[in-house]
This record gives C-alpha cells, structure tokens and sequence, in this order.
C-alpha cells in the first residue's frame, strides 16, 4: 500500500506535482486505510499491531490504557478527517459517512454505560502509577476540539445543545485537570480555548498560567526548549497549537502573549526551512519521529497568525515533498496505516507511550487544508528556495550574511547557525543533502531515547542506527577501556550522554561530549569536537581528553541499509597520505576518509539497527591508546562524506583537506591551533582556547 500521485500538475508545482486537490486525494488514502479496520459505525478504530514488546496497552498495563488507545484512533485519525470535512462534508471511507461516524464515536466517547466510553480523570487516577497525574487523555482532547473546530459546520453546530454539553463537560474535566509540564500545556490551552469561544465558563487564571509558561520555554531563533530538550516538539506541536491558540483566543484576551507567540513563529519560519533537504524531506531526529511528515506542519500554520511571514512558494514545496517522502513507500505501511517506524517498522524507535494510532499525529501537517483555495499557500508556484536551480548543475555561491541569524554559503555548503537552540544546519547544495549537528543533550546513561540525540551529525540520506554498545556506534564516538582484547569484549561501550554547546567561530563549530557523564566532570572521559562542513560532508578535528587508558575509541560513519548490493572501495591521496574507505549502495555513497590520529578504518555489518532494512553497514575509524602519560597525536581528524548517487569522487571532493600545520613541533596538536589548509581555497584555523567557558546545555 502506497499513495500514487495521478494527474501530477508540474506547472503549478514543478517540484511535486501536488496542489490542494492532490491533498484531499492523500486524506482519503489515510482514511481509507484506516477504516477499512472498522466493521461497523459503532465500533472505534482499533488499527493492527506489530509492535508489542514497548508500545501500549501491555497485558499487565492499567485498564485506562486501553481506553487510551481508543481515544488516539478516535483524536488522531480526526486530525486528517475533519480538515476533509470542512472542504468535503459529504466524505466517505471504507463506505461510511466520515461526518456521521465522527459525530457519533464523538459522543460514544464521552457517554458512561457506553461500550466506547473513554474514562474521565477522576476514573483513571486510581490506577495511575505513584505521583502519576498526567494522562493520554489530556493529549488527545487537544486533538478532538482542534478537529471539532476544522469541521465546526459538519459536526459541532450540529449537535444538539445538551449534546454540546456532555462534550464540553468532558473536556473541561481534562482540560482544567493537571498536565504535563512541556508541550503538553498547550493542550489544555486549546481546550480551554475552545471552551471559552463556545461560551462555557473556564478558568482564565489556569489559562494564563499555562501559556506565560509556554513563552518562558523561549530559547531563540524560533525555538522552545520542550521542558528539557530540542526536537521536532517544537515545531510539531509549539508552531501548530501556538497560532491556533491565537485564533481561538490569544489575539483577543492575551494579546502580549499571542503577540510573543506570533514573532518566535516568524523567527522559526525565517530559517526552518534550511532543516529539509533539496526533495523536502525530513530529517530522522529526535524522539517520536514516527509522526514523520508533521514536522513540516509550521510552514502552513504560520499563515494562521494575523502577520505571517513565511515564503508559500517554498512553504508548500517543503510541506507536500514530506509528505510524499513517506506517503508514497510501500515499507510506512502495516496493514493500510502508518506503522510505528521512520520507513518501515523499527522497534528502536517506538516509545512507551506510543500505540498503533499514535503515527496518525502526522496529520498535523494537514492543518494546511484549512487554509483557502484561493490562499497563496495553494497558488503560487512552487519554489525550492535555496536548493533553486542547484538540481542539475555544479554550485558555486559566493558568502552571504543572513540577518536573523548568521547564515552564508561557501564551498557548496549553506550553513546556518542557530544559536539559541544549538543547532547548525548545513545545506550541501551540490548533492542536495541536508546535515545538521546539535548540542545541548543532557540525558541519563544509558536512557531509551539517547540514540535519537547523541549524535555528532543527522543526515537527511542516511538516518541513524540504533546503539547497541558494542563498541561501534552511527555518527558517534564509543569508548572501551581495558587491559586486554578480552576484557574489552566483555564491557559495554562507553557513549556520550552530555553534548554541550560552545557555538561557531570562524567557520568552525565547537562543542563538547562527556562519556558516562553522572553529576561531575571530574575524572570524565572527554572528546573537544570542532568541525566544519565541505561539499560533500563534514571535517572532523577533534581533541581526545581521555584520562583512563588503556582504552580503544571509535568513531563510526553513518549507518548504509544492505540489500546485497553494497560494495567497499578505497583510496589514497598521493598529496596528503590520507585513506578514503567508500561504500556505495542503491542508497548513495558515504566516505570515511582519516588525516591523523586513527589507526585504521574497519568496515561493520549489522542486524535489526536501520530503520530502512534489518542489515547495515557502517564504516568507523579505531584509535589504541596504551599508556598513560605518553605524548602521541590528540587530534582526531577525518571527513565523513556523503552522496544520493553512484557518481565517481574528484580528487578534491573525496580529499578536501591540502595540508595541515600543527603548533607544536611534534604534530601531535597537544596545544596551539591547529590550521587546515583546504583545496577549495579557505584556510581553516581550530582553536580550543576559551572553549570550556563557552560550553551551554
């Protein structure tokens, strides 16, 4: 199962093909996968299961959970019906009237002594687990008055008014009911919104509380820090709900933090778009990213404020090329619906709190059909923005300084700084890959989520492999100590779990990774990471400061899926002496190319790790230290490069690196700057001195 685009109208959308009509077309494809599990108009959606061994209700699990389940088939699948609802009333799936099922599950839901009943707070708080408040519930009443209000005329209006009650009464009692202290309070904004723009009585003290503390969560650049953390939260759920919330309510009663909520949407959509690639695909990143194409979802809710500032032309471009990303692949699909996956099933993936419906949240990015026919959005032709015109010849763009944040292209690389949240986005425009490296992660040792996080780069071609700790890691040192070979073999690897943030000078970003960080840094295993991007990829220069020896550390490539079709290359510089290691596959091509500081470069295959097929490859660099106190080489230097296709490497692509000096006589860079000399004509200084009273999280 598979969305095809029929009819594709390239003129409009020369990129995609898609326009409005071709969206509707992709709600009806969800929805008829969907409910083509429904037997009967009054049972609720239940989708197949693949998963069982993380995901939601377990067998010994709180009976509320199962309710729980029932309420996501019934909130998220809305999220697609009710926008089709508002541009078709009379919509079907699987054969049934869309406008009459919803309307009835609605009220089955809400209904006690009724088979389909969901449960209210003071029902489910008995089985919760110790200090446990905070319930699914809360997330999926969100959804409902979102959809409630997309297809107002369809259902709502046309509940009679002690029907409007029952449900409102429901709502108020998750809605003025404790919450999540993150995202999760913009769901009890929206329902308390809602309630108030229906005219039922809402505390306006508990309303006003949630959203100062949603604006406080502000770090820059259009981003919040969701209670803890950077991800796609922030553009999924604070951008979407945040200008709904301005429409029902922010505008008129608060209008400092409507406001506020306003120019950071502004200020995220002036650079968001630099996180796509070159087909506006999505990056695999962060927790839950099996709600895949909704992270696109800012672009089209930003014309939901009253002073949008988003680029339509690009917006759509972005908005429909990730939807198709995954519409369009057969392995998104278990049994008609979106699976818990990035592609296909992948069970490193899944969350505790994630069910079978729970991937139906990426129709957030659905919001955009609420937007008019006649909306810019939907009109203008498409555009790809900075990737435009770089599709099918060679690039060479002169620096340029942005002005919201530090932003310029050199070397066929568009970089862009972002500060506030800590992320540097690299635009490779020659082969249409987008990149981006990230700090501030603070996570325990070991935490379920850590490999969604710990990573030196993400790559939009490549996603990551899941860690298994055996001592060879995607995009990410790992580290052994031990006498012997066969001490070694028995530990678990070492990963780093605190990534902190020292920002970008000259050109070069600088950060800091501790392994097996607990509440000190004292006596810590440490690495100095400074890298900077090429064409093709990214240049490591990093300082090992690892106290404890001896130890083998490993730096490993990004993972490559194996269908039998992988083969291994490799090079030399004449120049320079540095040795390039290539894999090529169907997926591209990725490169591990070492300068100084590695011993060798060893080829990997694993099983059950990729998201995109059970057995990878991944190519990792292996660096022996023996003895303690000894002067060797602490800079780690390589490239890690990457390409969509089969094409040969230039000499200068593959080695970008001419020369390199060192400060200190022993060319070990022990201390001093170390100076790269590139091939593409700058010269590239890294300088540690400083870092340390940098570092953020």
């Amino acid at each position: 199962m598979k969305f095809t685009l029929n009819q594709p109208d390239y003129k409009l959308s020369p990129y995609t093909g898609m326009t409005r009509e071709h969206w509707l077309e992709v709600s009806h494809f969800y929805l008829e996968g969907i409910f083509q599990h429904v037997k009967q108009i009054e049972d609720p959606i239940l989708v197949p299961r693949h998963e069982f061994d993380v995901s939601y209700p377990q067998p010994d699990g709180p009976k509320w959970r199962l309710a729980a389940e029932r309420f996501e088939g019934l909130a998220r699948s809305f999220l697609i019906g009710a926008p089709l609802l508002h541009n078709e009333p009379d919509a079907t799936a699987n054969g049934y009237s869309l406008k009459e099922y919803y309307a009835k599950q609605i009220l089955l839901s809400v209904t006690p002594g009724t088979p389909n009943y969901l449960l209210r707070v003071e029902e489910i708080m008995p089985e919760g687990k110790p200090g446990e408040k905070a319930f699914q519930h809360t997330c999926e009443c969100a959804s409902l008055v979102i959809g409630l209000t997309m297809c107002k005329e369809v259902i709502w209006d046309n509940y009679t008014q002690e029907e409007k009650d029952r449900i409102a009464d429901y709502l108020s009692n998750f809605g003025h009911s404790y919450t999540g202290h993150h995202n999760w309070r913009l769901f009890n904004m929206l329902i308390l919104a809602f309630l108030d723009r229906e005219g039922y009585e809402i505390d306006h003290d508990m309303m006003r509380d949630h959203a100062q503390v949603i604006i406080s969560y502000y770090a820059g650049n259009g981003w919040y820090r969701d209670g803890h953390l950077f991800d796609y939260y922030c553009p999924w759920a604070f951008h979407v709900y945040g200008p709904l919330w301005n429409q029902w309510y922010g505008y008129e009663k608060e209008p400092y933090i409507a406001g506020k909520i306003e120019q950071y949407s502004n200020e995220l959509v002036s650079t968001y778009a630099h996180m796509f690639d070159r087909d506006g695909h999505v990056t695999m990143w962060g927790r839950s990213g099996t709600y895949r194409s909704a992270a696109s979802a800012p672009f089209a809710a930003n014309f939901l404020l009253n002073h949008p500032t988003a680029d339509p032309a690009w917006a759509r471009r972005i908005t429909s090329g990730a939807l198709l990303q995954f519409a369009t692949r057969e392995e998104c699909f278990y049994e008609g619906v979106p699976c818990l996956g990035f592609y296909g099933p992948f069970k490193p993936f899944v969350q505790t709190y994630s069910c079978a419906a729970s991937p139906f949240w990426l129709a957030n990015a659905f919001v955009c059909l609420m937007l008019p026919a006649d909306h810019p959005f939907w009109t203008v032709r498409e555009s790809n923005g900075i990737w435009q015109g770089t599709e099918n010849r060679d690039v060479r763009v002169v620096a340029e300084t942005g002005t919201a944040v530090e932003s310029r292209t050199v070397a066929e690389t568009r970089t862009t700084v972002l500060d506030g949240p800590g992320i540097v986005l690299d635009n490779h425009l020659a082969t249409g890959i987008t990149e981006f490296r990230t700090g501030k992660v603070l996570m325990k040792q070991h935490y379920d989520s850590l490999n969604a996080y710990s990573r030196l780069s993400f790559n939009s071609q490549f996603p990551w492999d899941d860690f298994d700790y055996q001592g060879v890691e995607t995009m990410q040192y790992s580290l052994k100590r031990g006498a012997d070979v066969k001490r070694e073999a028995d530990e678990i690897a070492l990963i780093p779990n605190i990534l902190m943030y020292a920002g970008e000078k000259d050109g070069v970003l600088y950060r800091k990774e501790y392994f097996g960080f607990e509440f000190t840094f004292q006596d810590k295993c440490s690495i100095d990471l400074a890298d900077f991007p090429v064409a093709n990829g990214i240049v490591r220069v990093d300082k090992v400061r690892i106290p404890d020896k001896p130890y083998t550390l490993t730096l490993g490539s990004y993972g490559m899926a194996d269908r039998g079709d992988v083969m291994i290359e490799e090079r030399t510089c004449k120049e320079s002496g540095a040795k390039a290691v290539i894999m090529k596959s169907a997926e591209g091509q990725i490169a591990f190319v070492t300068y100084a500081g590695w011993d060798e470069v060893k080829e990997l295959t694993r099983h059950g790790k990729n998201p995109v097929y059970e057995t990878s490859r991944v190519l990792y660099g292996t660096s022996r230290r023996e003895n303690y106190y000894e002067y060797c080489p602490y800079t780690m230097i390589c490239a890690i490069l990457t390409k969509k296709d089969q094409s040969d490497w230039t000499e200068e692509e593959l080695f970008p690196i001419a020369d390199i000096a060192y400060t200190d006589p022993q060319n070990c860079g022990g201390y001093g700057p170390v100076v790269l000399n590139m091939k593409d004509g700058r010269c590239v200084t890294v300088d540690y001195e400083g870092m340390e009273g940098k570092l953020t999280v």
